[in-house]
């Protein structure tokens, strides 16, 4: 069964589809990276990280 990821989900906010996005990675004070893939609400702002961006943040 596949796992479900937050590009398939709602906005838990708002409700509106999230849409992928690719945000510098020095926001998050990871500077050996240069982006990294967040789901983002279009409609209220909403940023939700998908487990392999946190995995990727992490190390």
């Amino acid at each position: 069964m596949p796992v479900t990821s937050e590009f398939e989900l709602d906005c838990a906010t708002c409700g509106s589809s999230l849409t992928r996005r690719k945000v510098a990675a020095d926001r998050f004070g990871v500077g050996s990276l240069d982006s990294v893939e967040v789901a983002e609400c279009p409609n209220c702002g909403g940023r939700y990280f998908p487990e392999t961006t946190l995995e990727r943040l992490r190390s």
